[in-house]
């Protein structure tokens, strides 16, 4: 059931949603719903069951610069004598399908499609898939650049093992998963960020699919390009890193990072004479894998204890740090130690520079909603200790990252 917004409420006035409301400081939403819909459909509680709640979205309304956090519910009515409001001008039937022709509150597809499959239930018959997702949830060797690419080939195992009979129950299985993935690791934004940019392009196919079996090859190919497109972009970032690099000096570097790794690689193969130091980064010495791995590519490496960094200040030219998100005011989640080299960076007057994807750009905490940290993995550099940030499109400032998520956001599926 769509409603027509009126002319006399505060806001999208003509386009059609569904019932809604606001919520107060401390108020139940489920209790919420139930008052809007008397209030706007007259119907009271016997009439309009509950069928299901869904995970609460947030939704980015560009042209307002507001973000809407919505708590979808999926409600049954038992008659459908509607009693409309001064907020609303008509009513419409629809078939769920053709919800996407409409002008509509931001999201509202979006929204319904957190209700109109029971997503919790879907999951649960994709054991396979389930496993794959614990399997990268328990992941503490690879980088986010790595699981943010891993999360998309889950994706496109659902379309392989998926008993799905049609377009829909495929899709509705699809978001199952990418909200079980979401979860899976959350302080990396590369997973929400690559799950999100896969499913808008499987929307999109969606539109013109005309067979589940197309529907699954659209999905495999889109899957494919989904981590080549990431892959490049990681390359570039290593690519683009080369240039901050001095021709000859001292580099530290912190933890492991497949793009830090990859730029020295390129800068000493471009004759640069560096030495880089390397700290174990503990726990889980992943530094100490970094630095066998350097050496195996013929750079000049040091292997220091985390406590020693203060001492090899004097040395350095450049700190060069990968990195797992980056919040929407260039603040930095990096693994743990991380914050203490910046500070130290910052009182020394070291460059303290960050390479990473703009997938790793976190549109989460853009949208308000607050970012799990990790303490005993991860900690958070503040941005005024980072000097700039190396991406596949080249080098920004810190303050520059919040634009770049805003544009990012109008190709991610929320």
């Amino acid at each position: 059931m769509l409603l027509r917004r009126s002319g006399k409420v505060g806001s999208y006035q003509g386009r059609w949603a569904g019932v809604s409301g606001y919520l107060e400081e401390g108020e139940d939403p489920l209790e919420r719903a139930r008052i809007e819909i008397q209030e706007e459909v007259g119907l009271n509680s016997a009439q309009a069951s509950c069928v299901r709640a869904g995970e609460t979205l947030r939704a980015f309304d560009e042209e307002k610069d507001t973000v809407w956090i919505v708590h979808p519910f999926l409600f049954e009515l038992h008659e459908r004598d509607l009693r409309l409001d001064w907020e609303h001008t008509e009513s419409r039937w629809i078939e769920p399908d053709d919800l996407a022709s409409f002008e509509t509150v931001p999201k509202l597809k979006e929204a319904f499609e957190r209700v109109r499959w029971n997503l919790e239930a879907t999951a649960s018959v994709l054991p396979s898939v389930l496993r794959s997702v614990s399997e990268l949830a328990g992941d503490r060797v690879h980088g986010a650049s790595i699981l943010g690419r891993r999360s998309i080939e889950v994706l496109a195992q659902v379309a392989r093992v998926s008993n799905a009979n049609s377009i829909n129950e495929l899709f509705g299985n699809l978001l199952a998963v990418t909200l079980e993935l979401r979860k899976a690791q959350p302080s990396m934004a590369t997973i929400r960020n690559l799950t999100g940019r896969f499913l808008y392009g499987v929307e999109a196919a969606r539109q013109t699919a005309t067979s589940v079996n197309q529907f699954r090859e659209m999905i495999a190919s889109l899957g494919q390009r989904t981590v080549a497109d990431a892959e490049a972009g990681a390359e570039d970032a290593s690519r683009n890193s080369v240039a901050i690099l001095p021709e000859e000096g001292y580099v530290l570097t912190h933890s492991y990072s497949s793009t830090v790794r990859r730029a020295l690689e390129l800068a000493v193969k471009g004759r640069r004479n560096l030495t880089v130091y390397v700290t174990e980064s503990s726990p889980g010495l992943e530094g100490k894998q970094l630095a066998k791995d350097l050496i195996g590519i013929g750079v000049p490496v040091r292997l220091i204890a985390d406590s020693a960094v203060s001492a090899v200040t004097s040395d350095l030219d450049i700190v060069l740090v990968g990195a797992d998100s980056v919040l929407a005011d260039g603040s930095v989640i990096n693994k743990i130690g991380t914050r203490k080299i910046g500070t130290l960076a910052k009182e020394e007057n070291i460059p303290f520079c960050v390479i990473c994807e703009s997938t790793k750009f976190s549109t989460l905490d853009f949208v308000g909603e607050p970012v799990h940290i990790e303490e005993t993995l991860f900690d958070l550099t503040p941005s005024e200790y980072v000097s700039t940030i190396v991406t596949e499109s080249g080098s920004i400032e810190p303050r520059e990252v919040e634009q770049q998520i805003r544009k990012m956001l109008s190709q991610v599926y929320p």
